[in-house]
């Protein structure tokens, strides 16, 4: 068994929503892992299934490509036919690779995205407790997390926001610190806002007034976060005046915030942060002059994306570098696990000749009480010890670097092992997988 016998079985991110929606297996994933495990020739299965994606892992003793296809239509009751264009299958390193893809984000609709690699650990967890998983897909799982977790603080990808509404929150907090104190006023309940919200309150933003000129909207975002206050619309000037920070978001024909009006209300010496993310622009841009007011613009933050996306192709090229290193990792793993059953009956045969030898000569040492004897024992143990550890080095060094081929395997598994403790000279099986 090896990387070689991994197969990977999903649903396409292009299938129609409605298909993803009905292949999602959520918290249906223990039951499904379940009937998996009772599949002729599944040894070890992890189910991956998020929003976007629905995967099979399996490690099989013989293909089960069709097998696994034909699961998801099993599983979910749907026919075949609509299933097929969408079903995507993958075996050996190139499903490890996606693997590896897929936790360092890279695989994702926002590249180099944190949550998918705490959907891929709480996938191997799941299936941990399910007693789903195995040596094989332990390990893979393991250095999928392991390599997500490095991709993104060594490279800080996720620093590069590439969402106009995060950029628009990471702008207001370079001019306020700290956004626990300020008083932040947003017009606009739409989606837009409603996403600049989410984002002020993640970043710890306590005191956020929401305006929407139809008042029900306002309170349907109130209903998603509570954490809002509601404010009549015909009121926006009170409270811009009475706000650290002010953003428009709608879509309005004209300028929400006009220039007279707000010039009635604001104070030069106070500071004010606004952010205008509508287009057309809701904020008169000739208030970005007055004293006090930093203005940002849809323009602003678009540009920013751009750069961000930049800086993201740069880091995605380091961490499909990354992948490549873990890959190598893998192989050189996958291919040492070849030789442990050689390894294993040469410490086995060792012990051997030293339990006999030592048998052979025990008794002639009647002399010795069983102290001494013991150290005789102990010194034979040592010296075959030094003497295996030898071949044992070669061995492994050989099969890591994929060169332990089919004639090392039948010297060390059949021909210096007697016929009791190894595997016959047609049953040894070569080594090296290759990366391509």
């Amino acid at each position: 068994m090896g990387i070689e016998q991994l197969l990977m079985v999903g649903i396409s991110q292009e299938a129609p929503i409605w298909l993803r929606e009905k292949v999602c297996f959520d918290k249906r994933t223990n039951d499904a892992l379940a009937k998996l495990k009772k599949i002729d020739g599944i040894l070890e299965v992890v189910i991956l299934s998020t929003c976007h994606r629905s995967e099979i892992y399996a490690i099989t003793s013989e293909p089960k490509t069709d097998v696994l296809t034909n699961f998801f239509g099993d599983f979910f009751a749907l026919d075949d036919a609509k299933l097929a264009p969408y079903i995507y299958a993958l075996d050996g390193i190139c499903a490890v690779k996606h693997l590896f893809r897929v936790a360092c984000g890279l695989e994702s609709m926002v590249v180099g995205e944190d949550q998918i690699l705490s959907q891929v650990k709480q996938a191997w967890e799941i299936a941990k407790k399910c007693k789903s998983t195995g040596k094989y897909t332990n390990k893979l799982f393991r250095e999928a997390v392991t390599l997500g977790k490095n991709a993104r603080s060594k490279t800080g990808i996720t620093n590069h926001s590439l969402s106009v509404s995060y950029i628009a929150v990471l702008f207001i907090l370079d001019v306020f610190k700290d956004l626990h104190d300020k008083n932040i006023f947003v017009i606009g309940a739409g989606e837009m806002g409603k996403l600049v919200i989410k984002h002020l309150v993640a970043k710890g933003a306590r005191c956020i007034y929401i305006s929407n000129r139809t008042y029900e909207n306002a309170l349907k975002l109130k209903e998603e976060i509570p954490e809002v206050t509601v404010v009549p619309y015909e009121q926006k000037y009170e409270y811009i005046n009475r706000s650290h920070v002010v953003i428009s978001a709608t879509n309005a024909p004209h300028y929400t915030v006009n220039l007279e009006k707000f010039t009635a209300c604001h104070h030069p010496d106070d500071k004010i942060c606004m952010v205008d993310i509508a287009l057309p622009r809701d904020i008169d841009p000739r208030i970005g002059e007055i004293g006090g007011v930093t203005l940002f613009t849809i323009d602003d933050l678009k540009r920013t994306a751009m750069e961000n996306q930049k800086k993201r192709e740069h880091l995605v090229t380091i961490i499909e570098n990354m992948i490549e290193e873990s890959l190598n990792d893998i192989i050189r793993w996958d291919n040492a696990i070849y030789a442990e059953k050689m390894i294993r009956h040469m410490n086995e045969y060792a012990d051997e000749v030293c339990r006999s030898e030592y048998e052979r000569v025990k008794n002639k040492l009647q002399d010795l009480d069983e102290k001494e004897k013991e150290k005789i024992k102990y010194s034979l143990e040592r010296v075959a010890a030094k003497i295996v550890n030898r071949y044992l080095i070669g061995l492994k060094t050989l099969a890591e670097e994929e060169k332990l081929d089919e004639s090392v395997v039948n010297v060390f598994a059949g021909g210096i092992f007697d016929e009791k403790n190894c595997k016959s000279r047609e049953s040894a099986k070569p080594v090296g997988i290759s990366a391509n």
